[in-house]
């Protein structure tokens, strides 16, 4: 009787369990319509200010991508921001919620019904190669200035810095190009883990080849100032390259589709 007793205090305890749980789930579906209905000013004031800084760049993507007005750009992410806010009070921001940048965002909501256009990989390629070459001879210029005992760049010679900026570039959209599922299959982990070690010996022995004197005079040392100027100057050409070709996504946050 005893025994009974407590199964059936456990059984009750259970469905009383269960209905608290459904009773929360209830209240938090509910609380999650009345923000979807609230007005757009009361929902931006809500945001978080990740989620401003989400909402503010795609307003400004929506102007620049679409050619319209702010107060256009505004009236298009007040529909978004019930669904924003609603994340957000669960946990998650909104880059999480739409997984797309701002930039890829606002293309998508320009242009809802149009597929997604794959981006060839070579141009994938060359906007990588532009991006490292500008980070890399930038990051060895900058440092260039502050050397006291050396007024160069620690003897890399521009041709050394540019070409393994460029392979680091390329490479990365290789890398990304691997792990990208195609036809819902992945390559290999080793295939690409003895790709990369085959990309890194041959860089090692590229720079080893471009290190001797021999090769000195087709690879100087040049000043800080100049590498900076270059780094600007690859900078420049990939922002025209990106805008010409319409690529969107990076080497650090790649789109999913490929040529």
């Amino acid at each position: 009787m005893a025994e009974e007793t407590k199964k059936e205090q456990t059984a009750s305890n259970i469905d009383s369990e269960k209905q608290a749980k459904l009773k929360r789930q209830t209240e938090a579906d509910n609380q999650d319509e009345k923000i979807k209905q609230m007005d757009p000013k009361e929902l931006r004031n809500k945001l978080s200010n990740k989620n401003q800084d989400y909402v503010f760049r795609l307003e400004k993507e929506l102007q620049l991508q679409g050619s319209i007005s702010r107060a256009e750009a505004v009236e298009m992410t007040d529909k978004l921001l019930g669904e924003i806010v609603v994340a957000q009070r669960h946990g998650q921001p909104a880059n999480g919620l739409y997984l797309a940048s701002p930039k890829i965002k606002a293309e998508q909501m320009l242009h809802p019904d149009k597929k997604p256009v794959a981006t060839p990989f070579w141009q994938l390629a060359i906007d990588g190669a532009l991006m490292y070459l500008a980070i890399f001879v930038g990051l060895f210029g900058v440092v260039a200035l502050f050397e006291t005992k050396q007024p160069k760049n620690s003897q890399m010679g521009i041709l050394t810095l540019a070409s393994v900026g460029i392979v680091m570039g390329i490479g990365m959209v290789k890398y990304n190009d691997w792990i990208m599922p195609k036809n819902g299959k992945r390559q290999s982990w080793a295939k690409i883990i003895l790709g990369m070690i085959g990309v890194v010996v041959v860089l090692f022995v590229w720079i080893w080849l471009l290190s001797l004197p021999g090769l000195r005079p087709i690879n100087p040392v040049l000043p800080g100032e100049v590498d900076i100027i270059i780094a600007a100057v690859a900078f420049g050409a990939r922002y025209l390259f990106r805008r010409y070709y319409k690529i969107t996504g990076s080497p650090f946050a790649p789109n999913m589709q490929r040529k």
